[in-house]
């Protein structure tokens, strides 16, 4: 076993590097659900789907509604936006009511490809659901509980109290004065 896999093992087990955990496991789901989207010629990036799905959901909405729609930066979803105008999945018209502000809708290609991403998430339910019963636990009721559970309660908040410092604690594990 080299020394970066060892590290990267001991980094899997380590409850510290949980964010690193949950990071590999997204992208490992990312990769898998972009060779998916290829090979079910889906037309679209895997990221742009939950874009596709809001916008199928509604008449039409700004860059604000959709970032708020789906908790995302005003800037990403701006970026996705501009992907999905390429591809020709939406337009958008300006507001009536406001000439600064830009309301996009599906095209009805976008509309097509959004019949059709709600197919792919009726099997990806499945998949997920049988993953979930492989590991034996509810991975998205893990996953939620512990989003909320955060946001209850921050991560910093969870740390031990210690009277002394990160500085002090090293000097004294070596035995010298901080």
């Amino acid at each position: 076993m080299t020394k970066e896999s060892h590290i990267s093992n001991q980094l899997k087990a380590n409850y510290a590097f949980m964010a690193k955990s949950v990071f590999d496991l997204h992208c490992l789901i990312q990769s898998q659900s972009e060779e998916l989207y290829t090979e079910k010629e889906m037309g679209f990036p895997v990221f742009a789907s939950s874009t596709l799905l809001f916008l199928s959901s509604v008449e039409s909405a700004s860059i604000m509604q959709i970032s708020q729609g789906l908790n995302l930066s005003h800037q990403l979803a701006s970026q996705r936006l501009k992907i999905m105008l390429k591809l020709k999945l939406v337009e958008g018209i300006k507001d009536d009511n406001d000439k600064r502000r830009t309301l996009y809708h599906l095209t009805p290609k976008g509309k097509e490809k959004s019949e059709i991403l709600n197919l792919y998430c009726l099997d990806a339910t499945h998949a997920f659901k049988d993953l979930s019963d492989e590991i034996g636990v509810d991975i998205q009721s893990v996953l939620n509980s512990a989003m909320t559970a955060l946001q209850n309660k921050s991560f910093g908040k969870r740390f031990p109290e210690h009277l002394q410092s990160y500085k002090q604690r090293v000097a004294l594990k070596k035995g010298e004065k901080a």
